[in-house]
């Protein structure tokens, strides 16, 4: 017995989604549907001319090899007979139909993070745009230099506003409280060694993205660039982050089953670090304070999962 779900080949709806590169090896984009059975899966594309005679592309089961969900947002590696590994990236209509999904799949090897890829949509306010250029910029250096000094720690409002360097670095390890025990990766494996690789790639990529963050903050801060540009630099950033995500996902040494905490924990640093930046973009974009000053919580959840990361080497 078959189902099909309604799904989409780009992460934004619209003229966004439509001007995007193609996130698949179809190189789809559009409208169309995922129809799961027990021999297999198929993909079909409806756009134009084409949802009367929409193209369709089938994986069989044995091809399918694992499934990535972010919240609604789904990604599945297969082989196929034009190229040894190919990916498709699709978005369900929500996270409840992404996971079922996941559960109807003809595959075991599934790595899961509850977190919508989605914006939050809060009620909009009123505001007056140019007092509020200002409190924003204020707001984000006093949330960026609590989340600094309070050393991964919650933010906490300050009792008086005054300059405070915004974070320029990530902070060295610390011991990190956890709820959750870590297993630490054997020394003498072939494990420990592709791990140590993989979280030095992803340490430079987030030093080097942190560093352009700091950058842009310092051109707005001193007027350089306009807020409407470092919005587009945020969400430039954000993109950056989910090629990390991508080059954690499609390494095959790292998809070893005992590698798979390891995989998720810089995943979901990775996941918080797009949250953070998609929240503080829809902040200024929204006029909205306590959005801009909430998404540093994400950036100091990005930083505790780093630090568990490491807590797999030592």
């Amino acid at each position: 017995m078959s189902q099909t779900f309604a799904i989409r080949f780009e992460r934004d709806a619209g003229l966004a989604g439509l001007l995007a590169a193609p996130e698949n090896s179809f190189r789809w984009k559009g409208a169309g549907t995922l129809r799961i059975e027990r021999e297999g899966i198929s993909f079909a594309v409806k756009r134009g001319l084409l949802r009367l005679f929409p193209l369709e592309r089938r994986v069989a089961a044995a091809h399918l090899e694992e499934v990535y969900r972010e919240g609604e947002a789904l990604r599945l590696t297969f082989t196929d007979p034009d190229a040894p590994r190919a990916t498709v990236s699709c978005w369900a209509e929500n996270a409840d139909t992404a996971g079922k999904i996941v559960e109807l799949l003809p595959t075991r090897r599934t790595v899961e993070l509850e977190h919508s890829t989605r914006p939050a949509q809060p009620r909009r306010a009123r505001y007056d745009r140019r007092a509020l250029a200002s409190l924003l910029v204020l707001v984000a250096a006093l949330a960026g230099g609590a989340w600094w000094f309070a050393g991964r720690s919650p933010v906490m409002p300050l009792a008086e506003p005054a300059p405070i360097p915004i974070a320029t670095e990530l902070a060295p390890p610390v011991a990190a409280p956890l709820i959750d025990a870590i297993q630490p990766i054997p020394r003498d494996t072939v494990y420990f060694v592709v791990a140590t690789r993989q979280l030095e790639l992803f340490e430079k990529d987030s030093a080097v993205l942190l560093a352009d963050y700091r950058a842009a903050r310092e051109l707005l801060e001193s007027g350089s660039i306009s807020w409407e540009t470092f919005v587009d630099r945020l969400g430039m950033l954000e993109a950056n982050w989910w090629t990390v995500s991508y080059r954690v996902l499609d390494d095959e040494e790292l998809s070893a089953l005992p590698l798979s905490e390891f995989r998720g924990t810089l995943l979901a640093s990775a996941r918080a670090w797009r949250a953070f930046l998609r929240q503080y973009a829809q902040g200024l974009q929204q006029w909205s304070p306590p959005l801009v000053y909430g998404s540093f919580d994400e950036l100091d959840r990005a930083d505790k999962l780093l630090l568990r990361a490491r807590r797999y080497l030592q």
